[in-house]
């Protein structure tokens, strides 16, 4: 007992690292009519203490207060209690004390699955494989979230800013983010039917080469930290590419829509001249061009664009 208590005491000061990111743990309890079990990661504890000194022990980078256990399931005989979503979180605490709390309407915390006998990690519908990677995407989800002036910088365009207006009301940094930035790239192909509606186009459809070649080119853009495309204006494939702030992130379409608007107007003279990494914007709002694909990485507190078409 003396043994562990130094560990836990020990792991406290380990875990000011990670302070502020809540984590969820998962158990169930089995309730027989006098007492409870608790189930976790495959063990059974008579005591809530226990339970909670074994959380503690499995993850030493995060502070007591910060854990929180989730009951999923309330077993009583052959009955079955469903209560992942009621909103009760049981904080970890040293005495076992049951001390409950609901979550934060402005924290996101890591959530913790188990397969078989392997952790994951998630964060905002988001998978990860390791709780450094996914305190790393919630700690920089808490702080984008908070803003909600995106509308602000909107391009001159009006038509083009009431298509933005249309696709990204009330969709901010936590909205786009999900699933690993899929529903930036679906609102993004949303945004850009619209304006292809101008020039008689129809939705672009995905192509998964198209889909692979734009991820592999975004990773590699933000390694190097240069905005790359490849082919060129004669290729059959084109490309075109950005970097992003992440909370702002939903504005690049527009950009470039408003960037081509004024490169189209002084196209007579040398006021404005298109960048090599958006010049072949034109060409995702041609009704010839009918498929596209989306790359999207964020590295580094930057979010990488690229969409490949043809």
């Amino acid at each position: 007992m003396i043994l562990i208590f130094f560990i836990i005491v020990l792991t406290f000061f380990i875990s000011q690292s990670y302070e502020n990111v809540l984590l969820t743990v998962p158990y169930n309890e089995h309730f027989n009519g006098h007492s409870s079990r608790y189930e976790y990661h495959g063990m059974l504890f008579s005591k809530k203490k226990n339970l909670m000194q074994a959380v503690i022990l499995d993850f030493p980078q995060v502070p007591f207060k910060d854990i929180l256990l989730k009951k999923e399931f309330l077993t009583f005989g052959n009955r079955i209690n469903d209560t992942r979503h009621d909103g009760r979180y049981l904080q970890v605490n040293l005495k076992g004390e049951s001390i409950f709390k609901t979550l934060p309407s402005n924290k996101f915390p890591v959530q913790l699955s188990q397969y078989g006998t392997q952790f994951y990690y998630s964060c905002n519908k988001s998978l990860y494989k390791t709780l450094k990677e996914a305190i790393y995407f919630c700690e920089l989800l808490e702080k984008y979230s908070k803003v909600k002036s995106q509308y602000k910088l909107l391009g001159k365009d009006p038509y083009a800013s009431r298509m933005w207006i249309g696709v990204w009301s009330e969709c901010f940094y936590d909205c786009f983010s999900r699933h690993h930035f899929e529903e930036l790239k679906t609102r993004f192909l949303r945004e850009l039917y619209m304006l292809r509606k101008v020039y008689n186009g129809r939705p672009l459809r995905i192509n998964f080469y198209l889909e692979t070649m734009a991820e592999k080119q975004a990773l590699k853009n933000a390694k190097s930290n240069q905005l790359l495309i490849k082919g060129s204006e004669k290729t059959k494939i084109h490309e075109v590419a950005a970097f992003a702030s992440p909370p702002f992130a939903s504005l690049q379409v527009n950009k470039w829509y408003n960037d081509y608007l004024e490169t189209k107007k002084n196209k007579n003279n040398k006021f404005k001249i298109s960048r090599v990494e958006s010049s072949q914007f034109r060409f995702l709002l041609s009704p010839i061009v009918r498929e596209v694909g989306v790359g999207i990485t964020l590295e580094k507190k930057t979010i990488s664009i690229v969409f490949a078409f043809k």
